[in-house]
């Protein structure tokens, strides 16, 4: 075996010089039986980056399940859920505007803002839902709701984007480390709650047609 460590210098990423260095070695014709293998905190990014996208993903089929037990309805989850990929737009465009890298910290960024985004569609979608239960027509149910659940759904946004705001202008190290992750949140919701006033009702309007009704699952 023969080792070759190097440092990085500051500011460059490890892992997109891996890759530039990997295409290097795809080059090279070794002898058979030679190996040639990029280790070392390279191999523990990418392990860790596939278990953050399982958690993505398994968190995301998670939300949906739920959304489906709560509203006794496939439709009405799918409509909330489109806010996740709104949010992951807004993450991954204040990362682009901020200069920061996609890095560990960020992508737990995302994994949080598909749980706290959700909340915003849930209570659009459930009021709606309430007021054409209570005999309001459709186009009509969707402006009341809007009306009425624009201060909920921007307040509840602002809180956890004033949080967040506090870690992005912090220079400690602490606050250093997690300034992705809290770009992430702010981007994301702050573009996915503006989104969502227009996206979600439109969506309803296309999807949801039928009439809503109660559904009785008995005593529990």
């Amino acid at each position: 075996y023969i080792n070759v460590n190097a440092v990085p210098k500051d500011g460059v990423n490890t892992t997109v010089a891996s890759r530039s260095l990997q295409r290097e070695i795809d080059k090279y014709d070794t002898p058979d039986g030679v190996n040639i293998v990029i280790a070392g905190e390279t191999e523990s990014t990418n392990e860790i980056v596939k278990n953050m996208l399982l958690m993505i993903l398994l968190g995301f089929i998670f939300i949906y399940l739920v959304m489906v037990a709560q509203f006794q309805s496939l439709l009405s989850p799918f409509i909330v859920i489109f806010t996740v990929p709104l949010a992951f737009t807004g993450g991954l465009i204040s990362l682009l505007i901020s200069g920061q890298q996609l890095s560990l910290l960020s992508m737990m960024g995302f994994l949080i803002l598909m749980g706290v985004i959700v909340n915003n569609g849930i209570v659009y979608v459930d009021f709606v839902n309430q007021l054409r239960l209570g005999g309001m027509e459709r186009v009509q149910a969707l402006v009341e709701a809007g009306r009425k659940r624009m201060r909920p759904i921007l307040m509840t946004a602002l809180t956890t984007i004033l949080a967040m705001c506090v870690m992005i202008v912090s220079n400690d190290m602490g606050s250093d480390m997690g300034k992705g992750m809290a770009i992430v949140v702010v981007g994301g919701l702050v573009y996915a709650t503006l989104m969502t006033l227009i996206v979600v009702p439109v969506l309803y309007d296309i999807m949801f047609k039928r009439e809503v009704k109660v559904i009785d699952v008995g005593d529990v």
